[in-house]
This record gives structure tokens, C-alpha cells and sequence, in this order.
């Protein structure tokens, strides 16, 4: 008897501190999400601002969205430059590897020029923003 509630015991403190350590960890895991969240967004504006904070051209426009993907552990940047002599520019991009993910471009006369993501070709804005999606929305 004395040994069965030692037993039960010893399995409900094992539950509870087993319990507390997963609770823990889920914890210290969205705190490091949101460490990763504002580091990707600091760096995105600091390459937004070197490749694109000089150009004052009032005939072009330029806009970038970032997002930290949690399950590629990446930070994505999407850059977004437009003007009515050269048309629609769009550039995705791992900001910490470098690395371009995809590119579309449509000319000032409306011609799709170029438009990839990945591997796949794009015939449309609308495709390369429904290519582009899985990245900035996991």
C-alpha cells in the first residue's frame, strides 16, 4: 500500500515537472520567434534603406514588405519599385543568404519581361503573387 502511493506519487511529480518543462520550452519558443521576427524586420529596412535610401527620383517609387518565415527559418524581403518609364519591378529575397527567390518584371508598355519564383515561370502579376505567397505568409 505504502509502496503504490510512493509509486502514484512519484508519477504524478514526474507529470507535472514534465509538464512544466514543455510549457517552459513552448514559451522560451515564441520568444525566440519574436526575437527572429524583429531581427528580420531591422534587417530588411537596413538593406531597403543601403540599396534604396539615396535614390530620390520623384518618377519612381519604391516599397518593401519583410517577413520572418518560421518554417523555412528564413527572412524574406519582397522589394517593390515602380516607375512610368520602366515599368513594375518585384524581387523576392532571403535578406540573411542573400539569395533572390524570384523576380518579375513588366515593362512601361505592359509586357511581362521576366517573371520566376523559385524554378517556376510565371505568365501573370497575378501568378508570381500567389508563387510569392508561400513565403511571405508561413
Amino acid at each position: 500500500m505504502k509502496r503504490t502511493l510512493f509509486l502514484s506519487i512519484l508519477i504524478v511529480f514526474f507529470t507535472i515537472s514534465f509538464m512544466s518543462v514543455v510549457g517552459c520550452n513552448n514559451q522560451r519558443s515564441t520568444k525566440d520567434e519574436y526575437i527572429l521576427q524583429e531581427k528580420c524586420g531591422k534587417s530588411c529596412e537596413e538593406y531597403f534603406r543601403k540599396t534604396y535610401g539615396g535614390l530620390t527620383d520623384q518618377q519612381y517609387t519604391y516599397d518593401y514588405k519583410n517577413h520572418y518565415n518560421k518554417n523555412m527559418n528564413k527572412c524574406f524581403i519582397l522589394l517593390d519599385s515602380r516607375s512610368p518609364y520602366s515599368g513594375n519591378r518585384k524581387d523576392l529575397r532571403d535578406i540573411n543568404e542573400n539569395k533572390q527567390y524570384g523576380s518579375f518584371w513588366r515593362s512601361s508598355k505592359g509586357v511581362i519581361t521576366f517573371c520566376r519564383v523559385s524554378k517556376k515561370e510565371c505568365e501573370s502579376e497575378e501568378e508570381w503573387d500567389s508563387l510569392v505567397k508561400p513565403y511571405m505568409e508561413e
